[in-house]
């Protein structure tokens, strides 16, 4: 049993003072500093249990951060494939308090992406993966009747420990491994397919030898791996082929993002009609925002859709956050970091994709000039948009939290500090720096320089 004393607890729209947060695995509770104090009157346990005592010293506490959008970090690339570049950003990532995160695959040939999608199934968190085999049962019928009742109760603010559910066929023969396995740091909840389904014209740092037209097919073996695929969808042949991708690609719970693209207005707000509800890297590689031609960016403002914002202040101008701020609301915005390898690490040549990458002076650049990435760390980003914005701290830490685990459907695991959900803790100064990391409980990072 553990409990953080003295900190500011971060909820998603207020902030608690002279409160104690407990937790063992999961969050117990919040409870005031007289209760606790009252039910550790012996100074070593809570009603019984040993207890171990953090102290925030007055800074903020709140939920593990979720990065949504990041292919590498510390000298590790998700399309690196091997058995420690997850590892390595996984024990990065708890140092920039993000608990959880979506490694995010780049344009390749589709066998290069299948390894990268397979060292990524082998590492994805139990709370995912029996969430899905939960839902393979359910569809197929398996579900017993008392597991009915358990997941209608769930649906009731009372969550159920996802990894109790049942097994099903596609994971059996991966369970054993996936008990025994656990990351250092961060957890990883699936993969991000930014690529191949884009537009040449808008590849970004991408490699265009590879990007093909959308194809559900292509994709289909990893569906339970997948949690985000970039489409951009004028570089299908007619609206009905965007509409079948977008079914198929809803059918099996993996949101459709719009990016890298050239839609234009009519056309990327028909896909978001048809389904599409999120936008990748709001802004960056996609037609712009003019009055006569709204673009895709235009339909990104002018709908519900879920927009990413990389706040390292080059990718996005200040003033063009707080003009997104203000048009998509809390609600709608994502901070995520998309960076690459580099992120962590001292200036000079690094890599993306295969391509050689410059970075100087906080950019990380191709030869030919193009932003490849960015090498911002989360908490840095959270940081900026506070300063650009004016938002408020528990606005800021929304959008790295509850927003993301909202969309992934996981709001009852993690995003949050509600009973039930898993202790997955950030304690963060003003500035945003961190300086202790639980997941799951355990303390993975306390900043050296406390």
């Amino acid at each position: 049993m553990h409990a953080i004393v003295n900190g500011r607890i971060v909820l998603s729209d207020k902030i608690l003072d002279g409160c104690a947060l407990l937790f063992d695995k999961n969050i117990i509770g919040i409870v005031s500093r007289e209760t606790l104090d009252t039910a550790w009157a012996d100074g070593q346990s809570w009603k019984g249990k040993p207890l171990d005592i953090t102290d925030a010293g007055g800074n903020y506490v709140a939920p593990g951060f979720i990065n949504l959008h990041i292919h590498g970090c510390g000298g590790a690339d998700t399309m690196d494939a091997t058995e420690d570049s997850l590892a390595v950003m996984s024990r990065f990532l708890v140092q920039t308090g993000v608990t959880s995160f979506l490694p995010t695959t780049m344009t390749c040939d589709m066998q290069t992406i299948y390894k990268a999608l397979e060292r990524v199934r082998e590492n994805m968190t139990l709370i995912t993966r029996r969430r899905e085999e939960k839902r393979g049962s359910l569809q197929s019928g398996q579900h017993t009747s008392e597991e009915m009742k358990g997941d209608m109760s769930a649906s009731g603010n009372n969550p159920k420990d996802c990894s109790c559910a049942g097994e099903s066929e596609p994971f059996d023969n991966k369970t054993e491994k996936m008990q025994q396995y656990r990351l250092p740091g961060a957890k990883v909840l699936g993969a991000y397919l930014e690529g191949p389904f884009i537009s040449s014209k808008y590849k970004g740092a991408q490699h265009e030898d590879s990007i093909m037209p959308a194809d559900f097919m292509q994709i289909k073996d990893y569906a339970d791996v997948i949690k985000v695929v970039v489409l951009a969808p004028e570089t299908l042949g007619n609206p009905e082929q965007v509409k079948e991708f977008i079914a198929q690609c809803k059918a099996h719970n993996i949101i459709v993002s719009l990016g890298h693209s050239g839609a234009d207005y009519d056309t990327a707000l028909q896909a978001v009609m048809e389904g599409a509800s999120h936008v990748t890297h709001l802004c960056n590689a996609m037609t712009g925002l003019h009055h006569r031609t709204p673009g895709l960016l235009g339909a990104a403002l002018d709908s519900a859709v879920t927009c990413e914002l990389i706040a390292d202040n080059l990718h996005v101008h200040p003033a063009v956050q707080r003009l997104i701020y203000r048009t998509k609301g809390v609600a709608g915005l994502e901070l995520i970091t998309d960076s690459m390898r580099a992120c962590g690490l001292s200036d000079g040549i690094s890599e993306l994709g295969g391509q050689t990458v410059i970075v100087k002076n906080g950019e990380a650049r191709l030869a030919d000039g193009t932003l490849a990435g960015s090498i911002v760390t989360l908490n840095r980003a959270m940081a900026n948009f506070r300063k650009n914005t004016g938002a408020t701290v528990p606005e800021v830490v929304r959008m790295v939290t509850e927003n993301q685990a909202q969309e992934l459907g996981l709001f009852e695991k993690i995003g949050s500090l509600s009973p039930g959900a898993a202790a997955d803790v950030t304690i963060c100064n003003e500035d945003f720096a961190v300086l202790h990391t639980f997941v799951d409980g355990r303390e993975v990072y306390k900043n050296p320089d406390i």
